[in-house]
């Protein structure tokens, strides 16, 4: 309901004007325990909240201030955007920003203002530096916590945005025609839909598993970040395949959700860097085998 909600605000209004209606709805107080005037949700409603930002690209970092309130409460004004702020070569959503979440080099987190610089590679309001300004508020955590959280956003952001390719890619080739039939009747389609199908329930269930417990853990968010940025590759490949040309228009809308996933492959690590993540926590473990540190590791 909290999702079909958000999404229902979404498909309401355009522009400038859905981020002041996300916030005056209330949705940024999502995570905050009801005793502190939130909704008191737990981190499987955020990521309804971050696959449907994805699929509507959803220009403000609404998961990121969520979980922005609700780490330090009453530390982010009314109305103001928040990022997280761990190692990434860009930071989406940051020029929406006025505020940051860093791991304070003290120890936990800190809660600054922020002002984004650099580039804009993918022309997506992102940014390739993030400049601290003042710490308004610290909570407890540290840089691992913070960068298993960007990392689970981002795969979730992926889900959503290649369920929205598809979704474009299946409209397309059941109502394009050539040689007098629908391409999607032509086997070999069929077969790249299918292929399609499997990398975006892949990456769903992958990103789901990173929301799955009462915090983000580095095992769970390097799953979903290596096998969300593998389907980011392949899926945007089949779904360019399937429309031709007209995929690269801008007024078509796939160039751009295909843009937004290739941004947030990158962001935050990609697959190679998350996949040695994985391995340095498996090898960390000197017994057992692999099913069995799934299992006490990952909650299998």
């Amino acid at each position: 309901m909290i999702v079909e909600a958000f999404e229902r605000l979404v498909a309401g209004h355009e522009g400038a004007t859905l981020g002041p209606a996300i916030a005056e709805a209330g949705f940024p107080d999502l995570l905050v325990p009801e005793a502190a005037g939130g909704a008191g949700a737990a981190l499987a409603d955020l990521f309804g909240i971050a696959r449907a930002c994805g699929r509507a690209l959803v220009a403000w970092p609404v998961p990121e201030t969520m979980l922005a309130r609700a780490w330090f409460p009453g530390g982010l004004p009314d109305g103001a955007w928040a990022v997280l702020r761990a190692p990434s070569p860009i930071f989406p959503h940051a020029r929406a920003a006025s505020h940051a979440v860093f791991a304070a080099p003290e120890g936990g987190l800190a809660l600054c203002t922020v002002r984004a610089g650099g580039d804009d590679p993918w022309g997506t309001g992102s940014a390739t530096a993030v400049e601290a300004g003042e710490v308004v508020a610290r909570a407890p955590g540290d840089g691992e916590m913070l960068a298993a959280a960007a990392a689970a956003l981002a795969a979730a952001r992926i889900a959503g945005a290649l369920e929205a390719a598809a979704a474009l890619a299946l409209e397309h080739v059941g109502v394009r025609r050539q040689f007098g039939r629908p391409l999607g009747a032509f086997q070999a389609v069929q077969h790249l839909a299918a292929r399609l199908a499997e990398e975006v329930a892949a990456a769903t269930a992958a990103a789901e598993g990173a929301f799955a417990g009462p915090r983000f853990t580095s095992l769970a968010s390097a799953v979903a970040k290596v096998r969300g940025g593998e389907a980011a590759a392949e899926g945007a490949a089949i779904a360019h395949q399937l429309h031709g040309a007209i995929g690269m228009t801008d007024d078509y809308g796939l160039a751009r959700l295909t843009r937004a996933v290739g941004e947030w492959r990158v962001a935050f690590g990609g697959e190679a860097e998350w996949a040695r993540r994985l391995a340095r926590l498996r090898l960390e473990r000197a017994d057992g085998t692999a099913v069995d540190f799934l299992r006490e590791e990952g909650g299998v």
